[in-house]
């Protein structure tokens, strides 16, 4: 089976409150009726100065998830470290952890987004410092207060460089890779095994699976629902030059060069089933059900065709 996630960021191309009111109230209920029927986890970010309601707090996030699930994990996806107080969101997330019993799975990373910074008056040139001084101060507090996950809540540390693989290791944590980066992952290891610590990676497959929307005929989809997903492409892809994740596309303007990138894709269940049953292995099944503020009726339509086909089909 499959590991499948529900990814969410409440954005939408207007940010209207009462817009990302609907689109929570909408997640929300996705997730808990999708526990139900066998979807295994949500995933959740961070952004700040979107104009757009982008999720800006993803540790409250997943905590609203895994207040309405038993079974559910949260992964936060990332966590932007140099902009949280250390003790603040250490606190934050061993409440959560303890909340969840252990569910809540936390990524650091340091982001790439310089108006983020100001718009939080952090020093951007200064963010590899601030990251160090967050774990350092993060696992402390940890050990002096306890939590449920022992010895600490789940902390991985996110990029995709090597100095990513060097303070993973040189903390004793787990790398979190934003793509399939194998050299940075031996390096990483390498590391550990001079140290004498345990190496966990976690990292994309070679094959990029992209973000999935399923509906019964995708031409149709795609001419219907695909400015949703061009807002998205065209939003995120706009804040950096490079591709910043697996999912980033920077430079993309027109909903064909979406298309044909692979990241958002648009299959019906047949297809998708067929992918998998296809596949060595296949990676985790990444849905997107509300990107670029889709219809809720669509989102929901996608996804019971995940649990209503695919899922049983797949056993």
């Amino acid at each position: 089976m499959a590991l499948t996630v529900l990814r969410f960021n409440f954005a939408s191309p207007q940010g209207d409150p009462r817009t990302q009111s609907r689109l929570l109230s909408a997640a929300l209920e996705l997730a808990q009726w999708g526990e139900s029927k066998g979807i295994t986890s949500v995933s959740v970010d961070e952004h700040h100065a979107t104009g757009h309601g982008w999720s800006s707090n993803p540790i409250m996030a997943a905590a609203m998830f895994l207040a309405r699930t038993e079974r559910l994990i949260a992964s936060v996806d990332c966590a932007l470290g140099p902009l949280w107080n250390p003790v603040r969101l250490a606190e934050d997330i061993a409440l959560v952890d303890n909340m969840s019993r252990g569910r809540l799975f936390t990524t650091v990373g340091l982001g790439y987004r310089e108006v983020e910074y100001g718009s939080l008056g952090v020093d951007f040139s200064r963010r590899g410092a601030l990251m160090d001084d967050l774990i350092t101060r993060m696992l402390a507090v940890w050990a002096e207060t306890g939590t449920w996950t022992r010895p600490h809540p789940t902390l991985f540390v996110g990029g995709g460089v090597r100095a990513t693989a060097r303070r993973a290791a040189r903390f004793g944590l787990p790398l979190s890779l934003v793509d399939h980066l194998p050299d940075i992952a031996d390096h990483y290891r390498e590391l550990c095994a001079q140290q004498g610590v345990t190496p966990a990676v976690l990292m994309p497959g070679p094959v990029n699976r992209g973000m999935i929307h399923l509906h019964e005929d995708p031409d149709r989809a795609w001419a219907e629902l695909g400015e949703h997903i061009l807002w998205e492409a065209v939003t995120y892809g706009g804040w950096s030059v490079d591709q910043r994740s697996l999912m980033h596309l920077p430079g993309v303007r027109t909903l064909e060069e979406v298309r044909e990138s692979g990241r958002y894709r648009i299959l019906t269940p047949e297809q998708l089933i067929a992918e998998i049953r296809g596949a060595d292995q296949y990676g985790p099944l990444v849905m997107h059900p509300l990107v670029g503020g889709m219809p809720v009726d669509e989102a929901w339509k996608s996804v019971e065709l995940l649990t209503d086909k695919v899922l049983p089909a797949l056993g």
